[in-house]
Parts: structure tokens; sequence; C-alpha cells
């Protein structure tokens, strides 16, 4: 595993109305991983998002920048009637223009989303940074807002955790809510399965 801080790049910053500002830079962080030897690309943040077909362009090796990659995957398993919940760092910030750069050009009434920018100790941990981040606080933010969710759409049928810090929540949230709960390691984890095949011994 080899990571590489992009120079300049901040949470608001890819919220904003200027993040193509820092494709190119974007661009290079990823080059340079791919010259250490890197054989795919991703990053710890669901917004990268904006940058996926820029790098993807760019580079000679797979690239998932996003959880939300794994979005119209999870939307099409779903039976009719059921729609697909997506976990958020911030419910305004992910708009339909970005659900379609993940792939999602339809269906935008089987998609639901909630966002955690109004959980204090979410909020200020990861979107504000201005306090430390309370594990157990976070989780119970988290939990309630997806049982809050289902809730008000009860024909939820998969969940979707977009934000690349709630992984470790997600086992949280499946035992409350009783339905399939996806996240970035999902999809990385999916990847790299692929990427390092195993002698088949049966399932477990």
């Amino acid at each position: 595993m080899r990571y590489k801080a992009v120079p300049g790049l901040k949470f608001d910053q890819l919220l904003g109305p200027n993040a193509e500002e820092m494709t190119s830079a974007v661009i290079q962080a990823a080059r340079k991983l791919t010259r250490d030897g890197a054989q795919l690309i991703t990053s710890n943040c669901g917004f990268m998002i904006r940058y996926q077909e820029a790098v993807r362009a760019a580079l000679e090796v797979p690239v998932l920048l996003s959880s939300l990659l794994l979005a119209p995957f999870l939307e099409r398993m779903l039976p009719r009637g059921k729609a697909l919940g997506i976990i958020t760092a911030s419910a305004p910030s992910l708009t339909q223009l970005l659900l379609e750069a993940a792939g999602l050009s339809a269906n935008f009434d089987r998609v639901v989303v909630a966002g955690l920018e109004h959980a204090p100790s979410f909020a200020s941990a990861w979107i504000t940074c201005s306090d430390h981040l309370d594990v157990s606080a976070v989780e119970t933010e988290t939990v309630e807002a997806a049982v809050a969710l289902l809730a008000d759409r009860p024909d939820i049928g998969m969940l979707l955790l977009e934000c690349s810090e709630l992984p470790p929540f997600a086992a949280a949230v499946q035992r409350a809510t009783g339905v399939p709960v996806f996240d970035f390691t999902s999809m990385v984890e999916f990847f790299v399965s692929g990427l390092i095949r195993k002698p088949f011994n049966g399932i477990y």
C-alpha cells in the first residue's frame, strides 16, 4: 500500500465550485503512485468521483477513486420497487451531476441520500476539523442517519456508505437496519480479490 497526498487539495475545496482546478494535481499524484509500482489507484474521499474520468484517462492502471462507483452496480441488483440508500458526508454536495459521474445516468428515484453534515461529532471531526474524533459518537450518528433514512423510505434494499471514514461503522449500521451495507472497502476488496486470486476451496 502506497500513499500520496495531493498538495493544496482540502475537503472544502473538493466540495466547492473550483474543485476542477485541482485536476492536474490529482493526476500528478496518481502518476507518482504508478511510477512507484501501484497496480490500482483509489482515494480517501467519495467526492473524488469528480476526478475519476480525468485520472482514468491519464493512467494505464485501474482507477477506483470513489465508493460511488459501486452505486450503479448495486442499483442494478435491486428488484423493482426497491431503492439504494446512500449515507454521505454532505447531502447537498452529492449532486445529480456527481451521481451521473459515478454512472447513475437514470433511475434517480431509486437513489435516496442522507447526509451527516449536521451530525455534530462527524462534522467537527471531518468537515470543519474543529475537534477530535469521538468514535462512539460518530458511530451513533451514522447508525441514526441510516435508521432514519429507512424509516422515511422503507423501500430501501441496500445501503452504500459514500464517505471513506465510515467503514468502521458499517457493521453497526447493518445490525441496526438489517439490509446489506457496502462501502469504500467493499470496492477495493472486490478489485484486489481479482488482482490476487487464490485457489478455490469452496465457499465458506
